[in-house]
């Protein structure tokens, strides 16, 4: 006899998984894989990009400048030009996830070693994000005045989908973004540490 619900079988985690917004698998809890879950999130509800034009740990290609051979670098999560096909042409943004003991300094895992290296060797990927879960770095991408290398820019953003850089200071923006979980003490810390870094400000940053 048909009816017309079919049954679904529940999930049931155990203490140690959860369920990835993105893919919907069941991942092992860990550090990175929860500051990875807040970015997904962040990208979908506050910057508008689509869950169908991300993909995790997507592997770059790109050649050594010392041994000239092709190499591969694995990054926790791309998003593609909208509805076009997940191919490293089409990458627009890089977001590299650490661990919170990582930090931005790191000769392995840090900015430079990582987002500054998977950037350079996507021409279509002007801004990316690193961060541990603490700490946020934005960086734009531009050539240099030769033409054959790139600069790296901070950022205290960078622009969601079907924005520029200019609409990251249109002050009309934040009424259109909307914390999504855990994102709005996190949004608080950044901004609080961009202006400690870049105006000079200690204790005083937030008056």
């Amino acid at each position: 006899m048909s009816t017309e619900f079919e049954e679904q079988e529940e999930i049931v985690l155990e203490d140690n998984q959860l369920v990835c917004s993105l893919t919907g698998e069941i991942k092992k809890v860990s550090s990175v894989e929860s500051n990875l879950q807040s970015v997904i999130i962040m990208l979908n509800e506050e910057y508008g990009f689509d869950l169908e034009d991300m993909e995790r740990d997507f592997k770059i290609e790109y050649t050594d400048p010392d041994t000239g051979k092709t190499k591969k670098q694995k990054v926790e999560l791309v998003v593609f030009e909208k509805e076009k096909s997940h191919t490293q042409d089409h990458v627009i943004r890089i977001c590299v996830v650490q661990d919170e003991k990582i930090k931005e300094n790191d000769k392995k895992k840090g900015l430079t070693a990582t987002l500054e290296n998977s950037m350079g060797a996507v021409e279509s990927c002007e801004f990316g994000l690193w961060t541990n879960g603490k700490a946020y770095h934005f960086l734009q991408k531009e050539l240099d005045a030769v033409g054959f290398d790139y600069n790296f820019h901070d950022l205290s953003d960078f622009p969601g989908e079907g924005e520029t850089l200019d609409d990251i200071d249109r002050a009309d923006r934040s009424k259109s973004r909307i914390p999504a979980g855990d994102s709005l003490i996190k949004v608080f810390k950044r901004t609080h540490d961009y202006i400690y870094g870049n105006e000079g400000r200690k204790k005083d940053a937030f008056w």
